[in-house]
């Protein structure tokens, strides 16, 4: 075997990770014994770069479009899909480039890693794929490209602006401070198809190449696949010497800065700052920056935290939020981050951060060393907690850094084993904590970016680029226009060869039988079965339990807000933020809210108060939008503590008046962030044309909040105003505890929590207050379906809506219409595999949506929840012609004689399979699927049974749902769209969509819109 085995460590402890290197090759191997039903690659090589031409970034998209041994665009992705995967992926980052992939089960996993490995080594390059996939001008003279159109849509926002801005500083003249992913002057000007395969050569490298697979999959299997490549690498020849990147010395600072720049924006609200310095080596002090780790996160992280509490907790407040990040570089860089600050406190964030950072580091306030403690013991739960909820990337993430940084064993075994550091930092004494603090953020020096957002930035970049169009037309003639549209037409033509069939047919779809899933158990309080120790039964409220193998305890405690009236639910954001940082009435005391906010870091290892579930932005409210969600994570031995705090967050939180502004004011600063971020904006907007106006997901849309809380703290000012919030806050807590609004859901290993040998029953009966239960209390679960909630007759002269949004160069679409309400239905298997034929990787819309660099990604996707059929375009450079593309190939396969492409049936089935099982790959994953269950009121083996049931789909399926579900979201008399773009382009879009038979109404800024307001 020409694999020899280096190391083995166990992840804090837990799951085990070997290290292999080819003798031969130098290929290196790092297989982690994760458990679950997916198998994840990442294939990673450090590279640097040392100016803006985006080499990393181009490279790694011009790796998918075919190989020596497979000289197809796309072949990878097709024979991806065929072995129960979803196609590939890859991320750049400032110092690496990785590949990634998952597949279900192993085998499609053995058979797609050489095809993928010989992509990455031995790519075409070819000059027609760098013209479609990085940058061409077309026949109407406008840039193009995926990578010109990803780059377009992040490149002047406040956040990518003052990212580049701060490393440029920190990093003078080193490439940390290069933009590996590219600017658009550089696509158009620097950046060639020759530069990249120079710079392939350089760092595509067997030895530089690290092949990190976590799952279950044995070692000897990845080893015999390998083989073959290893044999082409060794025939290919000597290699020149290769010297790892990275080992430049990185210049010293000699001064520190303090900058103002502007950016791009509708309005002139708030701004961001940055304030950042260099830390310790990450080759050689990596301990050391996990204690700074733990120290900005003591000084920013939780509302008692120092800075938060100067600067957000406070009724007149410094920002919305501040958080801390780390790069870990050969010299890291440590830097907190200030959102949403008001411009006319931009200037004093610095002042008044140096004021607080020098008085800890003197003295003037002392370090809370019982909450350092606790901090460092929750980072520790935190760090096994990601074993089970995310342990791939945890594992991958702490290997990549061993392969950019580590060179010893005892450095691999370091990293991932984290919390050996963390517990020697819990003995520290204070001092220890003061000296970092006073080397690496008072003494040493440092870079200030303050961004400011311009209505005459914006206004002003719109003029030049129009000129810049202009004059790139008048300076390529008719002849030259006419070359450019030649180039690009003849560039997709050689793309567009499509793969001899017998090459894909080597690649059998693997059988779904061999999948191991997590095993799940669901208990429900209105059925006789009960987990070991708990009697669901006898509980106060309706009772879910979830057995699965955890060794931590989530529970949750949901809420239906159905029996609210509309003047009390723009209430909610701000309750659920409240719940959580308010003092609390505990026996004769009042407890301040400082110390609750303490005690929950303490007692549990995550918390979280929301309103629907699985919601990721708070103005844009995930599924099951009417009920209330308040989530914790603990220990098993603090499971009684974690019933406790329901108890008392639900029924003892004191709202108070100063907390109220605060919250309020946070909220309020939120919405400057939000209003920056087209996708969020344009679901916003679609959803105000459908949902009702009483309905939570319409009044916790960004601009409904902003104009409510701002109401709220102008009624505040007076005390009467100040009587009839507290009033109607403690009016909606009083409705959403109601027994019959109130559901327990805990999932855990029921077994190995029976064994610790204490009452799991008798802590919820304190959930309900004596004297609440009567004969009325429904114990069952109260479940709201969105689609309830909608009214797609409400908006009924108009289609939809186009919104000018300035500080967006890129457009985003996102249309709906009516389909499935049921996920038992037993048309949804037939309608998922219909779309994923029209959307996967190298299928019909990729090709021409995607190939053709018109937008940068794309959906199509049933939400049974909301009885709706989604359709949606991320990132587009040109929104006309990517949705008359997408419009075009859907009808085309709705006509009566449309053919089914037999291999790309095959791999839609084989990815949709993998995507269905992918739901379930973590602990994590299972937990949440278990409390979606009753939500949705499927089965807990509901994602195994629908992957059987995709696999029978026949296209006599296809064709039915086509007719009864699909053909309408493309029917302009059936569905409504929002967009939102640059406002130069929003009569254009707006003319050319009526041609299209949609009458949306135009706004040239957000706040001009009706349906949001």
């Amino acid at each position: 075997m020409t694999f020899k085995h280096l190391s083995s460590v166990k992840v804090n402890g837990v799951i085990p990770v070997h290290k292999y290197r080819s003798d031969k090759t130098g290929l290196t191997v790092i297989l982690a014994e994760v458990e679950g039903p997916v198998v994840n690659g990442y294939f990673a090589l450090a590279t640097e770069a040392n100016d803006d031409d985006g080499l990393p970034h181009t490279l790694e998209h011009l790796v998918f479009l075919g190989s020596e041994l497979y000289p197809y665009k796309g072949i990878l992705d097709l024979v991806a899909n065929r072995c129960l995967a979803s196609g590939t992926n890859a991320w750049t980052d400032i110092d690496h480039t990785c590949y990634t992939m998952q597949t279900a089960g192993s085998s499609g996993f053995i058979s797609l890693l050489p095809v993928y490995l010989e992509h990455i080594l031995y790519p075409l390059l070819t000059d027609a794929g760098f013209i479609t996939e990085v940058y061409h001008i077309n026949g109407e003279g406008e840039d193009g490209g995926i990578v010109y159109c990803e780059v377009q849509g992040t490149e002047n926002t406040g956040e990518s602006r003052m990212h580049h801005e701060l490393m440029h500083n920190l990093y003078p003249n080193c490439g940390y401070s290069a933009k590996t992913g590219g600017v658009m002057h550089n696509l158009r000007t620097s950046t060639s198809n020759k530069k990249v395969r120079d710079y392939h050569a350089a760092f595509y490298r067997p030895e530089n190449l690290h092949v990190i697979i976590t799952g279950q999959i044995k070692a000897e299997d990845v080893f015999a696949s390998l083989e073959p490549l290893e044999e082409k690498i060794i025939e290919k020849g000597k290699r020149p010497e290769y010297t790892r990147p990275w080992q430049t010395p990185v210049e010293p600072l000699t001064e520190s800065k303090n900058i103002k720049i502007v950016y791009a924006s509708d309005e002139e609200d708030c701004g961001l700052v940055y304030v950042g310095w260099r830390g310790p080596k990450c080759t050689t002090e990596h301990s050391t920056l996990t204690a700074c780790a733990v120290l900005l996160r003591y000084l920013s992280d939780t509302s008692v935290s120092p800075i938060q509490r100067d600067f957000i907790e406070i009724p007149d407040p410094y920002a919305s939020s501040v958080s801390y990040n780390i790069a870990e570089n050969s010299i890291s860089s440590l830097y907190l981050s200030f959102e949403n600050v008001p411009l006319n406190k931009v200037d004093g964030i610095y002042e008044k951060l140096e004021k607080l950072l020098k008085n800890i580091a003197n003295g003037g306030e002392k370090i809370d060393m019982r909450r350092m403690y606790n901090i460092i013991e929750r980072h520790i739960l935190e760090a096994l907690s990601s074993l089970e909820v995310n342990p791939n990337d945890d594992i991958a993430f702490h290997t990549i850094g061993d392969v950019l940084y580590g060179h010893t064993d005892a450095d691999f075994e370091s990293r991932l084993n984290v919390n050996q550091t963390l517990t020697e930092l819990q003995t520290k004494k204070e001092d220890f904590w003061i000296d970092l603090l006073k080397k690496y953020l008072v003494e040493l020096y440092y870079v200030v970016i303050r961004a400011v957002p311009s209505i005459a930035e914006k206004d002003e970049y719109a003029k030049k680029e129009l000129e810049r169009l202009e004059k790139q037309r008048k300076d390529l003639g008719v002849d030259g226009l006419a070359k450019k549209a030649k180039e690009l037409a003849e560039a997709m033509a050689k793309n567009e060869i499509p793969p001899p069939e017998e090459m894909l047919k080597k690649f059998p779809i693997p059988s779904i039988d061999e999948i191991h899933f997590h095993p799940l158990e669901i208990f429900k309080s209105t059925e006789s079965k009960t987990p070991p120790g708990i009697n669901l039964q006898s509980l106060p409220v309706y009772a879910e339990a979830y057995n699965v193998h955890t060794n931590f305890v989530y529970m949750s405690v949901t809420l239906n807000t159905e029996t609210l009236s509309s003047q009390f639910r723009s209430y909610l954001l701000l309750l659920m933020d409240l719940l959580t940082e308010s003092p609390i009435k505990r026996g004769d005391q009042i407890i301040p809210y400082e110390e609750v906010v303490t005690a929950l870091e303490s007692d549990t290892i995550a918390y979280e108060a929301s309103l629907g579930l699985q919601t990721k932005n708070r103005f844009s409210l995930g599924p099951y939008g009417n009920t209330a969600a308040i989530v914790f994570q603990v220990q098993p031995k603090k499971y009684e503590i974690g019933v406790n705090w329901f108890v008392e967050l639900l029924h003892n939180t004191i709202f108070t008046a100063e907390r109220i502004k605060v919250c309020a004011a946070k909220i309020i600063n939120d919405v400057a962030q939000a209003k920056r971020e087209g996708y969020s904006v344009v679901k916003d907007l679609l959803r105000g044309i459908f949902y009702e106006d009483d309905s939570n997901v319409l009044l916790s849309s960004m601009l409904k909040q902003f104009k409510f809380l701002t109401n709220v703290l102008e009624q505040m000012e007076t005390a009467n105003g100040e009587e009839k919030i507290l009033k109607d806050l403690n009016y909606v807590r009083d409705i959403l505890t109601e027994p019959k609004n109130i559901a327990i859901h805990v999932a855990a290993n029921w077994e190995e929590l029976e064994k610790l040998g204490f009452d799991l029953t008798a802590p919820w009966t304190k959930l309900v207050n004596d004297g609440e239960l009567s004969n009325e209390t429904v114990n069952t679960l109260t479940v709201i379906p969105d689609y309830k909630l909608i009214n797609f007759e409400k908006n009924s002269r108009n289609s939809g809506i186009v919104v000018g949004m300035g500080c967006i160069e890129s457009a985003f679409l996102y249309q709906a219409s009516k389909a499935i309400n049921d996920f038992n239905d037993p048309d949804l298997p037939a309608l998922l595999l219909f779309l994923q034929y029209l959307t996967q990787v190298e299928g019909p819309m990729w090709r021409q949506i995607r190939g053709q660099g018109l937008s940068y990604s794309y959906s199509m996707m049933p939400r049974p929840n909301e009885g709706i059929l989604y359709f949606s375009l991320y990132r587009s450079t040109n929104i006309i012609a990517a949705y008359k593309e997408a419009k075009l190939i859907t009808e085309a396969q709705l006509t009566p004689n449309a053919k089914w492409d037999e291999n790309l049936l095959e791999s839609a089935k084989s990815s949709l399979i993998f995507e269905i099982i992918a739901r379930e790959k973590t602990v994590g994953d299972l937990v949440i699927q278990g409390l979606l269950a009753s939500f949705k009121n499927v089965p807990a083996d509901y994602n195994r049974k629908l992957v059987k049931q995709v696999s029978l789909v026949t296209e006599t399926d296809l064709k039915r749902v086509g007719d009864k579900y699909v053909r309408s979201l493309f029917a302009a008399a059936e569905a409504k769209t929002a967009i939102v773009c640059h406002p130069d382009k929003a009569n254009d879009v707006a003319t050319a969509f009526k041609k299209l038979g949609h009458n949306l109404n135009v706004q040239i800024s957000l706040e001009d819109n009706s349906i949001s307001c």
